[in-house]
């Protein structure tokens, strides 16, 4: 899995996310960095909300 320092750098997850900002922030890793998956908890809220990422 490849991580995509300057991205992590300019996006740090904000200090007690709410769910949305967690949400937001993932979808955007997903498609920025490969450092890792998904947690299983953000991905049940996803689903719960039917959001998909692209």
């Amino acid at each position: 899995m490849k991580l995509n320092k300057e991205w992590h750098l300019a996006h740090p997850m904000p200090k007690n996310p709410t769910e949305e900002q967690r949400i937001e922030w993932h979808i955007e890793h997903a498609k920025h960095c490969q450092c890792r998956k998904i947690p299983p908890k953000v991905k049940a809220e996803m689903k719960k909300r039917n959001i998909k990422i692209k």
